[in-house]
């Protein structure tokens, strides 16, 4: 019996780890969580120049744009409950701030796809967004 108690024991703690709850951050999970978020904010700053040059339907904005946001905010929910060490930690605050700011503006591009002035000003945040997301990976 006591094996088997610690084999359940050992499956409860591995599914408990894989739910992505809290724990620590490794560098190159920062990585990939930050190339995540550079690659929502670029496919955003396309969906918003569609947008601005009225090459797009506001359907089609609405709906890529909504996807779009709930992964980024996907990433910055698992960002914000975990935590690193050092630097690393700071690095980890700004990807998820990062990743919030994009989310709202997807959020805005969303709320109003014909805007063609906001669409213009949006690709412009977004894709300073993305580069910066594109920096923070490295």
């Amino acid at each position: 019996m006591p094996r088997r108690a610690t084999i359940c024991l050992a499956i409860a703690v591995l599914a408990t780890a894989g739910c992505g709850g809290s724990g620590t951050l490794s560098k190159k999970d920062l990585q990939k969580q930050a190339e995540a978020v550079q690659s929502f904010a670029a496919e955003g700053a396309l969906v918003a120049q569609g947008a601005q040059e009225d090459r797009t339907t506001d359907a089609f904005v609405r709906v890529h744009t909504e996807y779009l946001a709930k992964a980024v905010t996907k990433v910055e929910s698992e960002l914000s409950s975990k935590q690193a060490s050092g630097s690393l930690d700071d690095k980890r605050a700004r990807v998820a701030t990062l990743a919030s700011l994009v989310s709202k503006d997807l959020d805005q591009l969303h709320r109003n796809p014909g805007d063609r002035a906001l669409a213009a000003r949006l690709k412009s945040e977004l894709a300073k967004r993305a580069a910066t997301a594109e920096e923070l990976a490295k």
